[in-house]
């Protein structure tokens, strides 16, 4: 099974290892979004936050498995905002729904599973993107 993580998947390993089963699972193919990856680095405000993301990213640059969405993608994207309905007007103007979007184009275009706590966003999401297979997490 192909899997990617949401940002808060991480945040809350980190905080407390919450999810560690699921980061650790054997058997599985993880990778990472760039745009998960970047929202980390946003939060790094400590040398020790830095040094436990470049020790969280080192496996997923070794395995060549950090994930960057293609043009054509973007362009999906754009449409994806483009179809929202109007009472979501708010919502496409914060930056973190629009990188939710982004990762959820991530994880179809790979096939994954999308491991995330955020119900509220990638729910909305998914009304859209039928294809997109998410599975939540306690938070």
């Amino acid at each position: 099974m192909t899997v990617l993580f949401d940002t808060n998947v991480y945040i809350s390993f980190i905080r407390d290892f919450s999810h560690s089963a699921e980061l650790l699972r054997r058997g599985t193919r993880k990778y990472l979004s760039a745009v998960v990856l970047m929202e980390l680095w946003a939060g790094a405000k400590t040398r020790r936050a830095e040094r436990l993301l470049e020790g969280l990213q080192r496996p997923y640059v070794a395995a060549n498995r950090i994930i960057t969405l293609r043009p054509s993608q973007y362009i999906s994207v754009g449409q994806f905002f483009s179809a929202l309905p109007r009472r979501d007007n708010e919502l496409r103007k914060k930056a973190g729904f629009l990188n939710d979007v982004q990762i959820a184009f991530t994880a179809l275009h790979l096939g994954a599973v999308l491991l995330t706590e955020d119900e509220q966003h990638f729910g909305m999401i998914h009304e859209q993107l039928p294809a997109l297979r998410v599975r939540y997490l306690a938070a």
